[in-house]
């Protein structure tokens, strides 16, 4: 039996061999060449973040590093037709980040879902997730709430309450700091009547800057809110003085008080039936005073039910002076003609009997007006009517009590009786 002799023309077997292996790779160059692909907004998916959070730190990706701009895909074009954007995985695990200078990276590997051992290459615009990562932290604040907007003329804001009055946040230490207010706003431009809605709670720094919620967990997005609308109604004030001031004293009847006015807000139907308050107030006894009286009187004990002021600015207490001078005394002489003489009888003619003649008058008030008077200035009425006209012949005299006319701010404790003679007439 012949033997095989492998190494018989050895090199022409090698050179063969190399020949098919350079024809094979031109063949399927030439039929199926090196390709490559882009592909954009890759993200990236993150694995192990409890590694982070279960030490009770929460973390932060920085930049948008989670999402990679351009990944780059080199691999035989029948290959490369064959991919699309889902066929690209990116992955971070959070068990192994690099810290440097405070900013933690992990980096990314890139491998597709399918053909992968036909992959050349394959590469990203970015190679790392960058983190900030902090200690976490929580907050509990109060909620308030406000309001936007215009509502209709003629009426305003009452009460706005929200149906939970707190909020608890939670989040990087840094940021759940900067938190220093938690708001809801309603928009009321319009409205008539009360108003139930919920509202977005929105957060904010110490200057007033809103506070991105996205890397923060709270305890309600939202809360119910009620805002009442008022109608309102501007309305006078009337201040009563009693009493009378100290002996030798006289109320000028000059009374500043402020305000004059108020504004009320109800109820239309309530402020309807109201066109002005009254206050009649122990504090506004002038008995025995010898000075001006001056004091303040809370209204709100005025207001009706279900009213309240409707200017937020004034906080119900009104001021109120009454002016006491002291009294000045003057006699004048009155001419007993300056007396007229009504409801005569029938059939009957009068006369004063004291005609021509003067009767003295003690006046009292404020020198200014006091000084003033002239006897010219007072009259007086004797009223017949107080003469009883049953008898057949009634002529005769009669003394007749005097109704005295005096000018305004001068007083008089005396009496004045004029005799007065009635004749029939024949």
């Amino acid at each position: 039996m012949k033997k095989l002799n492998l190494t018989a023309n050895l090199g022409l077997k090698i050179a063969s061999l190399l020949f098919a292996a350079i024809l094979w790779f031109l063949v399927t160059n030439i039929s199926d060449p090196v390709d490559s692909v882009r592909f954009s907004n890759v993200p990236v998916t993150l694995r192990n973040a409890n590694s982070i959070t279960d030490n009770n730190q929460v973390y932060q990706v920085l930049e948008d590093s989670d999402v990679i701009s351009t990944v780059s895909v080199y691999a035989p074009r029948s290959i490369v037709d064959s991919l699309n954007k889902e066929n690209i995985v990116a992955i971070a695990d959070l068990e192994n980040t690099t810290n440097i200078d405070g900013t933690y990276y992990v980096a990314i590997q890139l491998s597709t879902n399918k053909y992968s051992n036909q992959i050349q290459s394959i590469s990203g615009s970015i190679d790392s997730v960058e983190l900030s990562i902090e200690n976490r932290a929580s907050k509990t604040l109060a909620i308030s709430a406000t309001t936007t907007g215009t509502l209709t003329d003629g009426y305003i804001i009452g009460d706005v309450v929200t149906d939970q009055n707190q909020i608890r946040i939670t989040g990087a230490e840094s940021v759940v700091d900067s938190v220093k207010d938690a708001q809801v706003n309603v928009e009321v431009t319009g409205y008539t009547t009360n108003i139930g809605t919920n509202a977005e709670i929105h957060l904010y720094d110490d200057e007033g800057n809103e506070v991105p919620k996205d890397n923060l967990k709270l305890s309600s997005s939202s809360v119910g809110v009620s805002v009442t609308i008022l109608a309102t109604k501007r309305v006078p004030i009337t201040y009563q003085i009693s009493g009378i001031p100290a002996e030798g004293y006289v109320a000028t009847g000059e009374v500043e008080f402020s305000p004059e006015d108020v504004l009320l807000a109800g109820r239309m139907s309530v402020l309807n039936k109201i066109d002005s308050i009254f206050v009649s107030d122990a504090a506004l006894d002038i008995t025995g005073y010898t000075g001006d009286l001056t004091t303040t009187i809370d209204l709100s004990g005025y207001l009706p039910g279900n009213v309240s002021f409707g200017d937020a600015d004034f906080n119900g207490i009104a001021t109120v002076v009454a002016h006491i001078d002291k009294k000045s005394d003057k006699t004048v002489s009155v001419p007993y003609s300056q007396i007229e003489i009504t409801n005569i009888p029938e059939g009957y003619e009068a006369e004063l009997v004291d005609e021509g003649k003067n009767f003295d008058l003690l006046i009292s008030g404020l020198s200014d007006k006091v000084n003033k008077i002239e006897p010219e200035d007072v009259s007086g009425v004797a009223d017949l009517s107080q003469v009883e006209s049953g008898a057949e012949d009634i002529s005769g005299e009669y003394n007749i009590n005097v109704s005295l006319l005096l000018p305004g701010g001068v007083t008089t404790c005396d009496m004045v009786n004029a005799v007065v003679r009635l004749t029939k007439i024949e």
